[in-house]
């Protein structure tokens, strides 16, 4: 079990570097909102060292428009996001999904705004994260959503409009939260 828990701690902590530590350009895994795409990504999410999870947080994933939303439904959830093309999405290396502005990406900064992580529901790792919101649990998937909001600048400060949109879309991510009546993202089991 010691074993276990140091390897899942392990995981939790390469995917913040990952995370933080990033290359600045999309790869050709991003989706850009409105692409019509066939494939999932349902690739290995291996690091140098180990397996990080054999979970694929986007099996079953579509795009669903909805009016001024778009729904995007991954496995065991779903996240509501603006119906524009200000934004994008792609599975990282260590299997989770980031969610991020197009804009930002493309100049050569991160552009993330979150990142959805599935941990198992005894690992409480993400704890240690310094801003996080549980997102919720998927008891179809048996695990626990997180979301983990970057504390660094993620957008050309220099840019007026990148500001403008990632304050406006940070704003909407920020409302994750479990049991929150507005949070965008949902679960199977979400009231």
């Amino acid at each position: 079990m010691r074993e276990y828990m140091r390897k899942l701690l392990m995981a939790g902590l390469i995917a913040v570097m990952v995370f933080a530590f990033a290359g600045c350009t999309g790869s050709s895994d991003d989706k850009s909102v409105g692409e019509t795409t066939e494939e999932t990504t349902a690739e290995a999410t291996e690091t140098t060292t180990e397996a990080v999870s054999d979970f694929d947080i986007l099996e079953g994933e579509q795009l669903v428009e909805n009016g001024s939303e778009l729904l995007l439904y991954g496995n065991d959830f779903m996240l509501i996001m603006p119906n524009n093309d200000k934004w994008g999405y792609k599975k990282d290396t260590a299997g989770n999904l980031d969610i991020y502005l197009k804009a930002a990406r493309d100049s050569g900064y991160e552009g993330n705004l979150v990142t959805i992580m599935a941990f198992d529901p005894e690992d409480t790792s993400y704890e240690e994260f310094p801003d996080y919101s549980v997102a919720g649990k998927g008891q179809n998937v048996n695990k626990t959503f997180v979301a983990l909001f970057p504390t660094d600048v993620q957008y050309d400060p220099q840019d007026e409009q990148q500001q403008t949109d990632y304050d406006e879309l940070s704003t909407h991510v920020k409302k994750i939260a479990e049991g929150a009546a507005d949070s965008p993202f949902q679960t199977k089991d979400s009231d």
